[in-house]
């Protein structure tokens, strides 16, 4: 089934800092040949008291049916997803108000009209389906679109839709006052939160169109964002908010980038308060800054839920860099919280290894051609990574897909040698990296020329780029692509190795 959220997987037990009472949702579907159906759940925090991180993929049984446990502190809500497995693709979602303590019980039938849902149990009356699509209009039709004019048209025509929608439900299913409470957040953030997320995705579809017509994306955005609260902890209640003030910590990093170099004076100043010759010592991290602007934004247990998501991030990121720093920060404010214990202690652990590792002399900073990289390796047989540091996709396939390749190749007579490039003034953070990733094999640093011309010589055009070097020092790109096919790889190794 095809993951809708698709976030890196990160499996953590973690004990709740809060009791949690469990609460059931049972799942029936007939004239379906889904497989299994996907949850996912909205509150960030909410996630880890679950072992997983915020998307579960549960099997059905023979009979089209899955019974699932959740251990919440809170009332939350969750979203279903069922897809049938053929080419129709009969499926539907829905947004599901799960609170501690509920059993509830979902059918549908693929055979009849919108699925056929109902829902019974306790719990039923926040969860019939009059009011399962509220606040949740696509806008995939927009994309492309230059100006802001045709979103914020159906955005506000929307709104009092579902306005008249939850006052409808209200008055006929009497649902609790949670719920209600929760829809009125959804509806109040809904504008806002609905245009933000489009245009941060959108403007980086038009390029340059965005750049001449920024001043009405941004006019319509100023008035959205002056009509609710951006640190609202009584919204946490609310996925629309919950989504918004994510999205805004990972936007808002990315609004700055071009700052730091267009008015580094005033940027320094503002953000670390020194000049620009120490901010530039200073910047070079994303987590690091993500908790500032966390700090600059939001105080209580909204700041409490931004740590949640910049720790999640960075763990599921594989980006551990001042991770246990920052977590040590956030444990000194929020006490309680038990949150992410295990994957620091991991992270603490795996930064603390020594391996056996070879360093190239002079980390390898003298080399400017591939000649120099292949009279490293003559005579043997090598898997070149061209990765980075700061490159997420490098960091997600050396942890996913390097212990799978070492093990298959052990002992076959494989070497492994680790290029990194763009990091010659992070070399700290790059043996970090080697020992947190038990990156054992051959190691070096390439300067601007190095990389250049390897990346000329194999035609790579991204990072990762994966070269097989033979004994002969012929070489060939890896056929793999991105994200990896482990198995196409590991073919050219072995008719590497045969040679």
């Amino acid at each position: 089934m095809n993951k809708l959220f698709p976030l890196p997987v990160l499996f953590l037990l973690i004990a709740g800092a809060v009791s949690a009472q469990k609460s059931t949702l049972n799942v029936s579907l007939a004239g379906s040949t889904a497989k299994a159906c996907d949850i996912w759940i909205y509150n960030v925090a909410e996630r880890f008291g679950q072992g997983l991180n915020g998307y579960l993929e549960i099997p059905l049984d023979k009979h089209k049916h899955f019974s699932h446990t959740f251990n919440f502190t809170k009332p939350q809500f969750v979203r279903l997803y069922c897809s049938s497995d053929t080419a129709d693709s009969k499926h539907f979602y829905y947004n599901i108000f799960i609170r501690p303590g509920d059993d509830l019980s979902l059918k549908a039938d693929f055979n009849k009209e919108n699925n056929g849902i109902t829902v019974t149990g306790r719990g039923s009356e926040n969860n019939q389906s009059a009011i399962a699509s509220f606040a949740d209009m696509e806008h995939q039709k927009f994309r492309g679109d230059t100006l802001p004019y045709r979103i914020i048209a159906a955005i506000n025509k929307q709104q009092p839709i579902d306005k008249r929608t939850l006052d409808d439900y209200v008055s006929k299913y009497k649902p609790s006052d949670e719920f209600i409470k929760a829809s009125n957040y959804n509806l109040e953030y809904y504008p806002y939160k609905a245009y933000y997320s489009f245009k941060e995705n959108n403007k980086y579809q038009i390029g340059q169109a965005y750049d001449r017509n920024i001043a009405a994306w941004q006019k319509i955005q100023d008035s959205l964002s002056s009509r609710v609260l951006l640190n609202n902890e009584d919204a946490l209640v609310s996925f629309n908010y919950t989504e918004l003030i994510g999205d805004f910590l990972q936007r808002e990093k990315e609004r700055l980038w071009p700052v730091r170099f267009q008015e580094p004076e005033t940027f320094f100043k503002q953000w670390y308060n020194v000049d620009v010759t120490q901010g530039t010592k200073l910047y070079d991290d994303e987590n690091l800054f993500q908790e500032k602007i966390i700090n600059k934004y939001f105080t209580g247990k909204c700041a409490e839920y931004l740590y949640a998501v910049l720790l999640q991030g960075a763990i599921g990121l594989n980006d551990p860099k001042n991770i246990v720093a920052i977590f040590n920060r956030y444990k000194k404010r929020y006490p309680a919280d038990t949150w992410f214990s295990g994957a620091i202690d991991n992270i603490k652990k795996r930064e603390q290894r020594t391996l056996g590792v070879i360093f190239v002399a002079n980390n390898g900073t003298n080399l400017n051609a591939m000649k120099d990289v292949l009279a490293l390796t003559k005579g043997k047989t090598v898997l070149l990574d061209m990765w980075g540091t700061w490159c997420a996709p490098c960091r997600e396939e050396i942890a996913q897909e390097g212990p799978l390749i070492k093990a298959y190749f052990k002992g076959k007579g494989l070497d492994y040698l680790y290029v990194a490039n763009f990091d010659l003034k992070n070399e700290g953070n790059w043996k970090k990296l080697i020992a947190y990733f038990d990156l054992e094999g051959t190691h070096m640093l390439a300067n601007a020329r190095l990389t250049k011309d390897i990346m000329a010589k194999v035609k790579g055009t991204s990072y990762p780029t994966y070269v097989i070097i033979k004994k002969d020092g012929s070489y060939e790109l890896s056929k793999a692509g991105y994200p990896m096919n482990r198995e196409i790889l590991i073919k050219q190794l072995e008719a590497a190795l045969a040679q």
